[in-house]
């Protein structure tokens, strides 16, 4: 018997089974062929032994909550909108961290920081970390929209944006020590950060970092807003709307880039080595 797909339904097989592939070599690259991205030798504060069962719970885990988050957009926004904000958000958030941690690695950029763990790797970021970016999007999102459902969407992106960054307040501190309490000796935190010196810490943490997350999730989802727009989806239709969508996202991460990164040299120019509310070893 023959199934008939619909095109919501192919257009989700189709961006699955690029993403998966890209996930399968790089995750092959990072663990068997390390020096390709030059990988730190560095622990991750694995608090479970073995360390592959740690592994499977993180992806495992975001994998999950992200699954119960999908059903959700399929039920409320449809099955192509929450495609598209799904792998939307991790192409979008993944290409930006590695440009950060690779430029950094490679000399491109002054040292900046690297994961310490991961099962499942997006080039040299966790897919654990990409499906992260994509629970916290979708639901500071969708909070905004329910709360203000009358306001302009570059508001409603701001605001999300802002709730997103003050949540990640809460989360970088924890996460950039948890190697004092792992299992293993001489651990790191889940991520490290480099060259913190002569730069404007929150929390000892760069504040490229917090006004990063701001830019990302602002702008992810001024693009992404643009594209559902109904007139332009109606006159473009939903190919070209994919089509555009992702290519479009070099542009976007283009101008934050660039914006992030004159925010901070100014930041850094007045503030520089002064580190507001101190906190741990990072």
């Amino acid at each position: 018997m023959k199934i008939k797909l619909d095109y919501d339904n192919k257009f989700l097989i189709i961006l699955t089974t690029i993403v998966f592939l890209i996930i399968a070599i790089t995750t092959i690259i990072h663990h068997i062929f390390p020096e390709v991205f030059r990988v730190p030798a560095v622990i991750g504060p694995y608090l479970i032994e073995p360390i592959i069962v740690d592994l499977l719970i993180m992806d495992l885990g975001a994998s999950i909550l992200s699954i119960l988050l999908i059903y959700h957009g399929f039920k409320t926004i449809g099955r192509f909108k929450t495609g598209l904000f799904f792998y939307g958000a991790i192409v979008f958030a993944g290409l930006e961290e590695c440009y950060w941690i690779i430029g950094g690695r490679f000399g491109v950029l002054p040292p900046t920081y690297f994961f310490t763990k991961g099962g499942l790797w997006f080039f040299e970021i966790p897919f654990f970390t990409c499906l992260g970016w994509f629970i916290i999007s979708y639901c500071c999102y969708y909070i905004v929209k329910t709360l203000f459902p009358n306001q302009k969407y570059y508001i409603k992106n701001a605001l999300a944006a802002l709730i997103a960054t003050t949540f990640d307040m809460f989360i970088d501190p924890v996460m950039v020590n948890l190697g004092s309490i792992s299992i293993y000796p001489g651990a790191s935190g889940m991520w490290v950060w480099l060259n913190t010196e002569n730069v404007f810490r929150i929390f000892s943490i760069p504040f490229y970092n917090f006004f990063g997350w701001f830019m990302v999730v602002f702008m992810f989802l001024l693009l992404y807003n643009y594209m559902i727009d109904p007139q332009k989806m109606k006159y473009r239709g939903k190919t070209k709307t994919a089509i555009f969508f992702f290519l479009m996202i070099p542009l976007f991460l283009a101008i934050l880039i660039g914006i992030t990164t004159v925010v901070d040299g100014i930041v850094n120019w007045l503030l520089g080595g002064y580190d507001l509310i101190p906190i741990g070893v990072v």
